[in-house]
């Protein structure tokens, strides 16, 4: 990370799902597996709304929702199939060629988006303490400890919901932060809004 970007936001250390801000800020990014809330019913999707308003009105911590908007290129995938044309069976390569045919119709008429959504939860050195942390000392125990408590209250939260959480390692948040400040592409054409 550049020097600019390091003093916006100064990482200290990234471990496994976690990581340290500035001198006693912790941070860990949670990505959330959302459900097809399109292809449910009106009354199903109020009943989403409702529930994930409550959820949220419910929460006694702060989080941060990120959502990471990417163009798929699905030529690569059409072209990986067209070459494997000649090992299927003679019988079902016209169908082959209708199912490539629809899909570069479908796909030139619009363009597809997958989305990626994060959750980020912070924990201030302090926020269990009566007086602030001393020069020096890393609180790295209590805030895994914290922080691993406030990702099964959004668990539980969510799996109602039909919404899976999943913590980042150190690899992937190490992704998520490169690609977030535009220094690395996490998917090809990724762009990350901070909700």
């Amino acid at each position: 990370m550049d020097i600019y970007m390091n003093k916006l936001f100064p990482i200290l250390a990234i471990g496994p799902g976690i990581c340290l801000i500035h001198k006693d800020r912790y941070v860990a990014i949670l990505e959330a597996i959302p459900i097809n809330f399109a292809l449910r019913s009106v009354s199903d999707q109020e009943r989403l709304i409702k529930g994930y308003a409550n959820f949220l009105n419910g929460l006694n911590f702060p989080v941060q929702l990120f959502v990471q908007s990417d163009f798929i290129r699905v030529d690569d995938y059409l072209a990986d199939l067209k070459s494997h044309e000649e090992s299927i069976e003679a019988h079902l390569r016209p169908s082959l060629g209708d199912y490539i045919q629809f899909l570069h119709d479908t796909v030139n008429g619009q363009r597809l988006v997958k989305r990626r959504f994060y959750i980020a939860l912070s924990w201030q050195g302090f926020d269990s303490r009566r007086i602030a942390q001393k020069q020096g000392e890393f609180l790295w125990d209590e805030a895994e400890q914290e922080l691993l408590r406030r990702r099964e209250i959004l668990t539980q939260g969510l799996r109602p919901l039909g919404i899976r959480v999943e913590t980042l390692d150190q690899p992937m948040m190490l992704r998520f932060l490169q690609a977030s400040f535009g220094q690395e592409n996490y998917v090809a054409g990724g762009n990350t809004d901070w909700a």
